[in-house]
Parts: C-alpha cells; structure tokens; sequence
C-alpha cells in the first residue's frame, strides 16, 4: 500500500513538474512553407536526375568527337621445308604499329597510323637482311551529300534542346508544387478563420442564450423561447466541431506537401500561417500582362524545342535521299634500312647446260656465284626513321565514290513522314497557342471577379453586423422575436465566410496570375466561387471597411440586405450607406 503510494506522488509529481504535452507549434509564411516544400521534394529531385541524364546525352553527343589512340605488335617465326632453297625457308618478323583518329564535325573521319616493322630471312632474294621499315599514312574521309555535312552537329543541337527541355520541366515541376503549396496554404488560413467564425457564432449564441434565459425568469419571453436559443447554441457547438475537423485536414493537407528531417517531427507540429491575405487592388496592364506570359511559358517553349529538333530530323532525312558521294585521301611516308648481305652466295641460273663430268646425265643445272652489292639504305631501325623523316618517299592518293539508289523509296517515304510530323508540331503550336492565349484571359477574368466579390462580400458583412445589431436591440425590447434574431445572426455568420471565402479566392487568383507572368499556367478558374447569394465557404472577419466601394449602386446594395431591413430604416438609425 506504501508503495502503491509512493509511486502515485512520484507520477503526479512528474507531471506537475513536466506539464502537459502540448503540440509544438511553427509559424511560417507562404515563402517559406513552399521552401520546406521544396527541400529533399522526390518529385523535385526525380527531374533533376532527368536534367543531369540530358546533360549526359550532351557527353554522349559530343563523345562522337574524342580522338582514339590504338597499338597493336606483332611477332611471328616460320621455319617450313621448301623445294626452292633459293627462297629460302626460315623468317623472322616484328611490327609495333601506332594510330589515332577522330571524327570531324563535318561528318568525316581523320586517321593518322604510324607502323614500324623488322623482317630477317635465310632467303637469296633479300637484298637487306635484316631490314627494318617505318611507314606515316594519313588518310580522310567525307560524305558530301548523303550523311553530310552537319550530320553530327545536328544531333548535337537534338542534345541541346532536350537539355533545355529537361531544364523546362524542372521549372514546371518546382512551379507545380508551389502552387500547390500556396493551395494548401490558402485553405490552411480560410479553415483557421472559419473555425474563428464558428467560436464567434458561438459566443454570440451563448450571449443570446443568457439574454434569453434572464428575460424568461423575468417573465417578458415564453419558455419555448429558451429552448430555441439552447437549440441554437448546440447548433453553434456542432458546427464548432466540425470546423475543427476541417482546421485539422486542411493542416495535415500542407504537411503532406512539406518536408521535416523527420516525419515524427511533422506530425507532432502545429502549422500556423503567418502570412494575411492581400486585399488590395492589383492593376495589370492584359496587353502586356499576355504578351509576357506567352513568351515565357513553359509549354511553348517546350513545344518550340520540340519543333527545333523536328526540324533538324527532317533535314536529316532529306539527306537520305540524295546518293552517295563520298571523298577520301591519304598521303604516306615511308622510310627502310638494314644490312646488306654481301658474301658470296651460288645460286641456280635457270639454265640447262651440258654436263662436263662424266655420268649418266647429259646435261645439269647452272650456278653461278652472286655477291650483292652494298645497298643505298645500309643502316638500322634509326637509319629507316631518319629515312621516312626526309620526306623522299611520298605517295599519296585522292578518289571520289558516287553511287546511285534506284527508287531509294524507304528514304523517300521516311522524309514525308518527317515532314508530315514537322506540319503536325506546327499545328499544335498554334493550337495551344490560342488556347493559352484564351485562359490567360481567363485567369484575368477571374482575378477582376474575385475583387469585385471581395468588396461585396465585404459589403454584405457590414451590412449584416448592422442588422443584427439594430435586430438585437430590437429583440430587448420586446419589438422583435427572437427567430428574427436567430436568422439575423445566421446572416452574420454566412455573411463573414462569404467575405473569407472571396479574400482567398482573390489571393489564389493573383497567385496563378503571377505565375502565368513566370511560365507557368494553371487550369481551372475559382473554385466555389458563387455570386448569387455569395454562397461561398469559409470565414474572415475584421478586413477593412466600407472603403472604396462607391462603385456600388443603392439597388445592388439593397439586395443584400437582410430580409426585414431597408434603406430608410437605416438611415433614420443613424446608418449612411455610399
């Protein structure tokens, strides 16, 4: 039992001392929620590993550039019998050869080969023995008509502009989800001051409930009377419930956008929107306003490098139709040395002549005694090198080769195709052309009407916190009933989330207009936008006065008033309207 105890004043001691948990809580401003969207964003990196792939394919292009450099050797050894020893029958050779090549932007190939070899044989016919040999060939390629002449160039350009494609959608993609975030954000503000809307119907109904109860006991009110304002006040608490829910999913909407060191962190935080919404006026000039955004946007410009790369795969196909026509030169040096062998050697004449010893065979083979003369390139490997370096022993060679396609109907086909497709890309262009042009007035339609409902919906706020004000006065003594004052105060409340509703609807249009400005554009105009009646969901309070409305007239002023109110009442009560 003492343990029991003791363990009960150790908990409660613990709490006292820690406190409740209560949620952290951030306050951010729309910069800086799209920030925190942005920061690790999967999506975000997703197209930068697109524009880092299109930055390879660049590399990749211009690899077709690089210069190789190759080496090969060789050694080898014969020893094989033979029935003419004259040609001897042992031989030994060695080669190292060096090359490098590259390929021209022009769509040729350039090759540089240097190869160096030492030959030695027991053969009566080599005059160097061993002999050593170093050759230079430098040899070119070049379409002229199919293949040629930019070829490579070309699909380096095709690399460029998805590169810039790649860089658009990165743009696109960063513009996506700012908008999404300011979306998020908006509601996240429109259901915090609904739900203030709702704590303020409440209080409102509470005060009711009092007033109601004190003029029963005091006998001025029928009992029915009090039942109809606790009706209305658990009403108000209802509605206080759900505007709370609302609050909590338009919160957990904008968490799943942004982006903590840790999921724990961002759920155990409260979101709290530092950032009021605009209410002022933004003037726009629509010619200038159109004109910038078509050329920035972000789907044109897209399309347009599209049609660039079409452009350049329609040329290329063209190519493809002409013959084949084709140069090629080359140019060598060559260089030898080696050993003379000048010791006697008999070797066989040819010729039969009659035998002078005494046998069976009348007649024998002549041989006679051969002594080669020293040679002119008598010398070694250095000697062969110095040989080709003197430039004495040039050759060189040019040709040209043209060959005819009969039909050539593939490559005929293929440039229609492509030329078809090139039709087809322009036609979209200017299809979405004329559609962009028409939601970019749109989106200027929207942003004017979202202002024109703020001000009436500010309007019919005010007018509807006079009613009930004058209806509650009204209702104290004893000239009103009290369904008169419920509806009043029903006014009030639709009346201030009208007000809520246009502010961000307003705010959410000037931010899509801005980012038309950027590039980007965004379908759909207001949601839940409703003249009739200013039917729209949400709450706002508090957000200037009857200021800058003198462009209203009394009879559209007059039909936002609410039922049981009109002009004159208003004004003998001390109520000027504009």
């Amino acid at each position: 039992m003492l343990m029991k105890k003791t363990l009960a004043a150790l908990f409660w001691a613990i709490f006292l001392i820690a406190g409740p948990a209560y949620p952290a809580e951030l306050r951010v401003s729309l910069a800086q929620a799209m920030e925190m969207a942005f920061m690790n964003n999967p999506e975000l990196k997703s197209q930068r590993l697109d524009l880092e792939i299109a930055k390879i394919n660049i590399s990749s292009a211009m690899a077709a550039y690089d210069p190789y450099v190759s080496a090969s050797s060789n050694f080898s050894t014969s020893n094989r019998p033979t029935s003419t020893p004259v040609f001897g029958n042992e031989s030994k050779s060695a080669s190292l050869n060096l090359s490098t090549g590259v390929a021209t932007p022009s769509g040729g190939n350039a090759s540089l080969t240097w190869s160096n070899s030492r030959t030695e044989s027991n053969s009566s016919f080599m005059t160097l023995n061993p002999s050593y040999g170093s050759d230079l060939n430098l040899n070119f390629s070049q379409p002229l008509l199919k293949n040629g002449m930019n070829w490579r160039t070309d699909e380096l350009k095709k690399k460029n502009n998805d590169y810039q494609r790649a860089e658009i959608n990165l743009k696109s993609k960063a513009m996506e989800i700012a908008s999404r975030v300011e979306d998020a954000y908006w509601s996240l503000v429109k259901a915090r001051l609904s739900h203030e809307i709702s704590k303020r119907s409440m209080e409102r109904a509470q005060a009711q409930y009092d007033m109601t109860k004190s003029q029963v006991r005091a006998g001025i009110a029928a009992e029915v009377t009090l039942l109809q304002s606790q009706a209305n006040l658990e009403s108000s608490r209802v509605e206080v419930i759900r505007s709370g829910g609302e609050l909590s999913r338009a919160e957990n909407n904008l968490k799943q956008l942004l982006y903590f060191e840790s999921e724990e962190e961002l759920v155990q935080t409260r979101i709290i929107p530092s950032d009021q919404p605009q209410v002022k006026e933004q003037k726009l000039d629509t010619k200038d306003f159109i004109d910038k955004a078509l050329t920035t946007n972000y789907v044109l410009e897209g399309l347009h490098l599209n049609l660039e790369n079409m452009k350049i795969d329609t040329r290329q196909q063209k190519r493809q139709t002409l013959p084949q026509f084709d140069f090629s030169a080359g140019a060598s040096l060559s260089g030898l040395a080696g050993r003379s062998d000048q010791s006697p050697q008999i070797i066989p004449t040819g010729f039969v002549v009659p035998n002078p010893l005494p046998g069976p065979e009348p007649y024998m083979l002549e041989f006679t005694t051969y002594v080669s003369p020293k040679s002119a390139q008598e010398g070694n490997y250095w000697d062969a090198l110095h040989s080709l370096t003197e430039g004495n022993n040039f050759s060189w060679n040019a040709g040209l080769n043209f060959r005819v396609p009969l039909g050539n109907r593939q490559a005929l086909n293929s440039y229609r195709i492509s030329q078809y497709n090139f039709e087809k890309a322009e036609l979209e262009i200017s299809r979405q052309r004329r559609s962009i042009r028409f939601n970019l007035e749109s989106l200027l339609t929207d942003l004017d009407t979202a202002f024109k409902s703020l001000q009436t919906a500010r309007t019919a706020r005010d007018l509807a916190e006079k009613s009930y004000e004058i209806e509650k006065k009204k209702y104290k003594l004893g000239m009103s009933t009290q369904y008169e004052l419920l509806n009043q105060e029903q006014q009030v409340r639709d009346a201030e989330r009208s007000l809520a509703g246009t502010v961000i609807d307003y705010n959410k249009a000037l931010g899509r207009v801005k980012r038309a400005e950027q590039g980007y554009l965004e379908s759909g105009g207001i949601s839940g936008l409703s003249l009739t009646g200013l039917s729209i969901p949400s709450s706002i309070s508090g957000l200037g006065s009857l200021s800058g409305l003198s462009g209203l007239n009394l009879s559209s002023i007059s039909s936002m008033l609410p039922s049981g109110v009109d002009l004159n009442m208003l004004k003998s009560m001390g109520i000027n309207l504009p």
